[in-house]
């Protein structure tokens, strides 16, 4: 699955569960979701009925990354971005602002957005997420 799909989904809702920082060679930062077309069936995740999706997305590296509370988020109107739940930034506050404050090369920096029901996670990187549905809740313990 890539994120381009994801970003296309129009009509979704996400619920945040989890972020780690493995630090493997492959993955440097892993992020995990639950995705549903009904917001409730996040509320009330994991239940036999609910009908979420839990997804992991990892990055095999990041600049930097942030989760905020969803009350405390502002809308920019000047930021433009792609997608809905799963977003993408063409433009951004946050990437303006660490290009400025840092010496990286930002040609093909990246702003990644899940806006989740009660969370806003951003995420600056060079690479697109690597995304797999998780089949067992039990995996999401590390």
């Amino acid at each position: 699955m890539k994120f381009d799909e994801l970003i296309n989904d129009s009509g979704s809702y996400l619920s945040f569960e989890q972020i780690v920082e493995p630090r493997t060679k492959e993955v440097r930062l892993r992020i995990i979701v639950n995705k549903a077309k009904n917001p409730t069936d996040l509320l009330i995740f994991p239940h036999a009925d609910s009908k979420a999706t839990t997804l992991q997305l990892d990055f095999p590296n990041y600049v930097t990354y942030s989760v905020i509370y969803d009350e405390f988020t502002r809308k920019d109107e000047n930021e433009l971005y792609q997608g809905d739940a799963f977003r993408i930034y063409h433009k951004s506050e946050l990437l303006d602002s660490i290009k400025q404050k840092s010496i990286l090369p930002d040609e093909k920096l990246k702003h990644f957005s899940l806006a989740c029901i009660e969370h806003k996670v951003d995420i600056l990187s060079y690479n697109e997420p690597i995304i797999s549905k998780v089949l067992d809740q039990n995996s999401l313990k590390e």
